[in-house]
């Protein structure tokens, strides 16, 4: 039996985050937790997870940005990008980064759906 998949989940909105974690966490996941862009980045640099989930807006940063590094450090990751807001260009931006990207509020049957499909679309990379 193979481990579960572990997901880095990132957010500044500490309720936001702790929804996620704790819905991915009872799907099976195993996650890991950052509320700052930098804490993320640093956890990036030193180890791999099998998925990012990040929101857009992280403060001074943002999740494409953290998107783009992840995928540069691990060609190939999984990488759904999360935002309130529906803009055409950032999806765009989020598609040339490798990224998937959804808007919130995600239905959960959404994100198990986008998540597998990330899995998928990850083990052909």
């Amino acid at each position: 039996m193979s481990p579960p998949e572990r997901i880095l989940v990132v957010d500044d909105d500490r309720q936001v985050l702790k929804y996620l974690t704790e819905l991915l966490q009872e799907a099976g996941f195993d996650t890991v937790s950052c509320e700052r862009f930098l804490d993320a980045k640093g956890m990036l640099a030193t180890s791999r997870p099998d998925l990012l989930l990040t929101d857009l807006r992280l403060g001074a940063y943002n999740g494409l940005q953290l998107a783009i590094f992840a995928r540069e450090r691990h060609p190939g990751l999984p990488v759904i990008v999360l935002t309130g807001y529906e803009d055409p260009t950032l999806r765009d931006e989020a598609t040339r980064a490798g990224a998937s990207f959804l808007v919130k509020p995600v239905p959960r049957a959404i994100l198990m759906e986008a998540i597998q499909t990330a899995f998928s679309v990850g083990a052909d990379d």
